[in-house]
């Protein structure tokens, strides 16, 4: 029987590789993360919501790349479960606030089971490159479901850009090959730590289809309004809206 997410020290993982993290994630992708944060971002704010949060945030790119776009009155929160990652957000917002215009940022540090936000807080969420942390052979993925569309109104978005299993049977070899061969050797060269990529890699290369993701996604108690696939099947970009009456 597979392992659950508890058995792995996520936050070891994440404060291990955090001074790295950045360079390993544009090596990884050939620094095309970059423009699928911006795709995602415009998603994200396509419905000109008043208050956005950004979960799993890490460094803070996602959010960062939204407070580029957003107006001035929009609201944004990153939510992260890292000290680490928080703290290296927070020192990347004010280096870029010597260069950039941008809407102001909140971070919080937290757990996405248990959230200290209030019910409907929030117009639209997003989450970037950390669903699988939360659902992906992880016993609370219901719980952590459940309280993304508690925080989020009724109607409100939930912006989604994650790894995900290629249709094409070539390129989903080819991309296993990557995964497996070359993902969790470099990066753990470059970060010291093989166990965090040797896990990165492993939850990639098994992660959902845009459809599975679906229909996690449904029996959630969200409609996926928009999907796409990026890099050849490899990412996804899912909207989903929550719809139905409140469960909890």
């Amino acid at each position: 029987m597979g392992r659950t997410r508890s058995d792995y020290p996520l936050k070891d993982y994440y404060r291990d590789i955090v001074g790295t993290y950045d360079r390993v994630n544009r090596i990884f992708t050939f620094g095309r993360d970059k423009s699928w944060r911006k795709a995602a971002a415009k998603c994200c704010l396509e419905t000109q919501p008043r208050s956005v949060l950004d979960i799993c945030t890490g460094t803070g790119d996602f959010i960062f790349e939204l407070a580029r776009q957003a107006k001035e009155d929009v609201t944004l929160t990153g939510y992260d479960f890292s000290d680490e990652m928080l703290d290296a957000a927070r020192l990347k917002h004010r280096g870029l606030l010597e260069n950039e215009s941008l809407a102001s940022v909140d971070f919080v540090r937290g757990d996405v089971a248990a959230m200290p936000f209030k019910a409907e807080q929030y117009d639209a969420a997003g989450i970037t490159f950390g669903m699988r942390n939360l659902i992906y052979r992880n016993s609370n993925a219901a719980k952590h479901l459940s309280e993304i569309r508690r925080v989020l109104r009724k109607g409100g978005h939930l912006t989604l850009l994650e790894s995900s299993r290629p249709d094409n049977a070539l390129w989903r070899f080819l991309n296993t090959l990557y995964l497996r061969l070359v993902l969790p050797y470099i990066g753990g060269l470059i970060s010291g730590n093989f166990g965090a990529y040797r896990y990165l890699a492993m939850s990639s290369r098994n992660y959902y289809s845009v459809g599975e993701m679906t229909d996690i996604l449904s029996r959630a108690g969200f409609g996926v309004t928009y999907s796409r696939p990026l890099f050849l099947g490899s990412v996804m970009l899912v909207v989903a809206e929550k719809t139905g009456e409140d469960q909890n």
